[in-house]
């Protein structure tokens, strides 16, 4: 396991900003298991976040000995997530929404890691890729299908994504060690060139589903992953509730 004396500051920054990002979102997918709308998801998404997890906890194994007190203890200053990994969304339409567009954002990420010169890095991000074609898969037949339904669904699912589509550009704002990432071979390509291939990737899905939206892609804001979303201590102290009962507990 590299240790986070290895990995230069600024490389740390921008593998945490991915490994917060998955951890968050694993977290909120995570909510649903018992409560999706039937059986099915409650299973598919159950694996999914469980994955997401597991893919956190591969990244911050890089950045530290203590998983458990890093992931969920720091100060809430200190995580790089974005904000669309930590908002919580109890509407399924939003959640459905934001597993097509995470998904879609993933693929990109991690293949941007397969040849990264970080040590463990390409490990994970190869683990990360076979379990993520699922996601990938899941997320996109499923709003297919509910985009098929009823006028009322389709109505519901295109409005949260005008909703969600601009703050989803939040997944690529600039981390503050990416211009050194991206010199030094830890990742392929910079948050400019993979938001083109997201915006692209994102534009395929609708027009395959004949969806039209009004949305206009903007550049990500600058500081998105400093500044914590409204509710953020609110989330954080429910994925503390073991640990606050037991700190010896294991994550």
């Amino acid at each position: 396991m590299s240790h986070p004396s290895l990995m230069s500051p600024g490389v740390q920054e921008f593998v945490l900003a991915f490994a917060d990002d998955e951890h968050f979102v694993g977290s909120h997918l995570a909510w649903w298991i018992g409560v999706a709308p039937f059986l099915e998801e409650d299973l598919s998404l159950c694996s999914i976040a469980q994955d997401e997890l597991g893919h956190a906890i591969a990244l911050y194994e890089l950045l530290t000995d203590d998983v458990d007190q890093f992931a969920l203890r720091r100060d809430a200053a200190e995580y790089r997530s974005c904000s669309f990994a930590e908002v919580a969304m109890p509407k399924w339409e939003d959640t459905l929404v934001r597993h097509w567009l995470y998904d879609i954002a993933e693929d990109i990420r991690w293949n941007a890691l397969v040849d990264s010169t970080a040590d463990g890095v390409p490990a994970v991000a190869q683990r990360a890729l076979s379990e993520e074609r699922f996601h990938r898969t899941h997320s996109t037949l499923l709003l297919q299908r509910s985009l098929t339904g009823s006028s009322d669904a389709k109505d519901r699912l295109v409005s949260a994504m005008e909703l969600l589509l601009p703050q989803s550009m939040t997944m690529w704002s600039p981390v503050a060690g990416e211009a050194e990432a991206v010199a030094t071979g830890v990742t392929a390509m910079t948050s400019a060139k993979a938001a083109d291939m997201y915006v692209d990737a994102v534009r395929a899905d609708l027009g395959s589903w004949n969806v039209s939206l009004s949305w206009e892609p903007q550049t990500a804001p600058e500081g998105d992953r400093l500044d914590r979303v409204d509710g953020f201590g609110e989330f954080q102290a429910s994925l503390n509730l073991v640990l606050d009962l037991d700190p010896n507990a294991e994550w």
